[in-house]
Order: structure tokens, then C-alpha cells, then sequence
């Protein structure tokens, strides 16, 4: 045996990342991997907890599209079950590209509800059997039931969903819609507080809203009318300021169709009926492929034409528009056609294929990956689901 003494090997330093990188990389990773490592490390919990990480979190976040499914249960006649699916917006259901390999189905967490907006995502949900209102995260499953609205009922009121960057807080008003002797009085709820405060309701009071709201820039803005003149118009609501508005349409006559952004600014969609002259002394009436879609963006304080669709493009009027934001695809609903996606750039459609043959595209709203909600409300996991 040699002498000479071996030499031990160099041991490896432990490898160390510094607090400020290990946050730069939690900011980047998805939902679901954050809620595993908050329980490997008390400091890990704290700040991934933290109002900071959430909030640096969101707004790296990429938005997603979020699928809302209805299906005849088996055997049960006239009952419906509700599931969604979550999709990267560069990946959608289409036919000959990409279908749901891979995607998992979720029972949806409300199957009597509407969804009245989503944002940073937050999906705001009204069950109507239940009269209530709840926040709920897809992203984390979980939901925050919202104590009930004073001196309110939820069937005669509008319900609308944004943020308000000034402070930082998501907001959800609920504003009268019928001109009665005796009105209803509009609130504001604020997530932070968890409670509702009374505003200023907006004057004159509409008449009617004829669509869901839609949040672009810290504003709410409706389709509402007024039953005197038939006047449509935007009713907008700053959630900062709580300050009611209304703006001009650029056409008079319309169908319910919700305003949306487009193109980094607010949309109006102008869905009206060609009447089509019938033999005879029959009155003029209209077929489904007489309707009439125009896009109008309002920039500047003007509207201009964005988009024409001929006849034979979109059979019927069009009820809802949304902007993929990675792209430049139109996502619409009518009622000939269902679901559909508009390329704007080659001017080609493509169909929103179904889960399976027994489901139907229900609804389609965009939805960010966020944590938003941790550590408030209860989990709401639901059922993953299985079809044969």
C-alpha cells in the first residue's frame, strides 16, 4: 500500500439561489405548481401568499380561454351537466388542428348561473336559483360567495364585474334597470372590505339592458335603452369614480349584442334585420340570412367601421364577440352557426368543435392563470370528469 495518503474529495457546495431570483422565478410558473412548493417551506408559504407575489404573478400571467360545456345527463331526461375545459388561446378546439387530447374535463361549480365577467382571473359568477353572487378562480378552484346586496332583488337589477386600478380592488356593482315610481338603489361592493356601500344611481334610469356588461379600462359598459325614444346607447359606470355615463351609438337600430374590446379599444356591434319582401300582400319579414353585422370601434372619442360581414357569411345576427388576445381571431356566437373563429388577417372561419357528440359549446370567455382569491372563500374543486 502506497504512502502516500489519498486525497479526499472537494465537497460540493450546496447549490444556493438568492431570494430575489427564486421570486423571479415563482412569478413565472403556473398556479398549480406555486400551491405544491407553499407547503415545502414556511418562507415559501409566506411569500407566495403574499399580496406582492400575487399581484407580480397576474400580470405574468397568459391569458387562457376558458370553454363552458353543456351535456344531456344519461338516462335523465331534460337535466343538463355543465363541465369546462382551459386552453392556451393558440390552441383552440378546431377542426383538423386541435381537438381536447389531453384536456381534462372539470364539472363547472354552478350549473344555474350566469357568468357575468372575468378579470386578472376572477370569473363572476350569479347562481339564479340561489340568488347570489360569488368570485370563483378556475386557475385554483376556489370560490368566495359574496354576502347578499342590501335591499336589493338580484331579478331586478344589473350585475357588473371589474377592477378598480386606483386602489387596487376588484368591484362589483348592482344597478336598477327598470324605471318604476319607486326605483331601486344602486351598490358597490368592494372585494377588500368584503362589504357593499351605496351609490348614486344613474339619471335618467334606463329602461332595459339588453346585454351583459363588458370591462375595458377601470370602466363597465352596457347595451341599454330607453323605452320612450328606442334610443340605444353605452351606459358606463367608472368603477374608480363611480360616475355613470352614456356614449352614442353610430346606428339606431340593433339586436342584443355586448359591447367588447377590440383592437385596444371598445367595440359596438350593429346586428340588424334586412327585411325581405314576401308575395303577395304578405308584410315584409326576415329570414336568418337577412341580418346585417358591423363592427364599429370608437376611437377618439368617434366611431368608425371596422368590420363588415356579408349576408352569407354570418346567417343570423351576431349575440356575442370576443378578441383573442395573442391573435388576431375573432371569437363569435350566432345562432346558425354556434361558436365560431374569424381569422382577421386571411378572412377565413373555423368552428369551435364540441367535447363530444352528446356536449355543445356553452359559452367561451377569456380567463387569466392567476392566484388570486388564495388563502379566501372555499375550495371548490369539482369533478373531473369522464366520458366514455
Amino acid at each position: 500500500m502506497s504512502g502516500r495518503l489519498r486525497k479526499k474529495p472537494k465537497r460540493m457546495k450546496s447549490a444556493h439561489l438568492c431570494d430575489e431570483l427564486i421570486v423571479e422565478i415563482f412569478t413565472r410558473l403556473p398556479s398549480k405548481s406555486l400551491l405544491r412548493f407553499r407547503s415545502l417551506s414556511k418562507s415559501w408559504y409566506s411569500c407566495i401568499g403574499s399580496p406582492d407575489f400575487i399581484r407580480m404573478h397576474t400580470f405574468r400571467s397568459q391569458q387562457k380561454l376558458l370553454i363552458r360545456h353543456r351535456a344531456h345527463k344519461e338516462n335523465k331526461e331534460g337535466e343538463l351537466e355543465e363541465f369546462y375545459t382551459l386552453h392556451p388561446q393558440d390552441q383552440l378546439p378546431l377542426p383538423r388542428t386541435h381537438g381536447y387530447n389531453d384536456i381534462t374535463p372539470v364539472q363547472f361549480p354552478s350549473t344555474h348561473s350566469n357568468i357575468i365577467g372575468s378579470y386578472n382571473g376572477l370569473v363572476c359568477l350569479f347562481d339564479y336559483d340561489e340568488k347570489s353572487i360569488s368570485l370563483w378562480n378556475p386557475s385554483i378552484r376556489r370560490k368566495l360567495t359574496l354576502p347578499d346586496c342590501p335591499r336589493t332583488c338580484y331579478s331586478e337589477v344589473e350585475i357588473g364585474f371589474g377592477f378598480d386600478p386606483v386602489i387596487d380592488d376588484y368591484r362589483i356593482v348592482c344597478i336598477p334597470e327598470r324605471n318604476r315610481k319607486k326605483a331601486g338603489r344602486s351598490f358597490v361592493y368592494a372585494l377588500k372590505t368584503n362589504t357593499w356601500r351605496r351609490i348614486a344611481s344613474p339619471m335618467p334610469l334606463f329602461s332595459s339592458v339588453m346585454t351583459k356588461p363588458c370591462f375595458f379600462n377601470g370602466v363597465l359598459y352596457w347595451l341599454g335603452h330607453y323605452n320612450l325614444t328606442w334610443t340605444y346607447y353605452l351606459l358606463t359606470f367608472d368603477l374608480s369614480t363611480h360616475v355613470f355615463g352614456s356614449i352614442a351609438l353610430p346606428f339606431k337600430n340593433v339586436l342584443s349584442v355586448a359591447p367588447t374590446p377590440i383592437q385596444g379599444s371598445i367595440a359596438a356591434v350593429s346586428s340588424v334585420a334586412a327585411p325581405t319582401p314576401i308575395q303577395g300582400s304578405i308584410p315584409a319579414v326576415s329570414s336568418l340570412a337577412d341580418f346585417a353585422n358591423q363592427i364599429w370601434l370608437m376611437k377618439d372619442a368617434s366611431w368608425s367601421a371596422f368590420l363588415n360581414f356579408k349576408k352569407d357569411q354570418v346567417r343570423a345576427h351576431l349575440s356575442s364577440v370576443l378578441q383573442l388576445s395573442t391573435s388576431d381571431d375573432l371569437v363569435f356566437y350566432s345562432f346558425c352557426n354556434g361558436f365560431q373563429v374569424y381569422n382577421l388577417k386571411i378572412g377565413e372561419f373555423s368552428r369551435l368543435v364540441n367535447f363530444n357528440g352528446a356536449s355543445f359549446v356553452f359559452d367561451v370567455i377569456q380567463c387569466l392563470e392567476s392566484l388570486q382569491l388564495l388563502g379566501m372563500g372555499t375550495a371548490c374543486e369539482g369533478n373531473k370528469l369522464t366520458f366514455s
